[in-house]
């Protein structure tokens, strides 16, 4: 419950002090993701807890490439139900019930094939080097 209410307040914060919606050019230059990558977390997993600084990581290395990066949180009912509305809004819903599971991340092309599956027993940079070799 503790990981709902922080993702909703987050959510709440950045929708009033994210500033102004983007629009016209700025939401042109940012484009579509060519690749979605979607951590399969939840709080009791072990790997997970090993994978959470990388994916922070990740996505601050990669920041500027057309790469969207989603978390899952699959810890109890209430994560796994809005985890599942996420995936679904996304597209995504179908792979979310074929790997089951938690501890890896899934990256997605855009017509939403699943492209890869990184562990933590990669290396932040192999992990890097497999998201930028879709994304290209």
């Amino acid at each position: 419950m503790k990981t709902f209410h922080s993702i909703l307040f987050a959510g709440l914060g950045l929708l009033f002090l994210g500033g102004p919606p983007v629009h016209g050019a700025e939401a042109a230059k940012a484009g579509a993701p060519k690749i979605i990558a979607v951590k399969f977390h939840a709080d009791w997993c072990g790997a997970c807890k090993a994978m959470g600084p990388v994916f922070t990581d990740l996505r601050n290395k990669l920041d500027g490439r057309p790469v969207l990066f989603v978390e899952l949180d699959l810890t109890n009912a209430t994560t796994r139900h809005q985890s599942m509305l996420l995936a679904s809004a996304l597209g995504l819903g179908r792979a979310l019930k074929e790997h089951p599971g938690t501890g890896f991340i899934l990256l997605f092309d855009e017509q939403r094939r699943v492209k890869g599956k990184l562990t933590a027993r990669q290396s932040l940079k192999e992990m890097a080097a497999a998201i930028c070799t879709e994304c290209e």
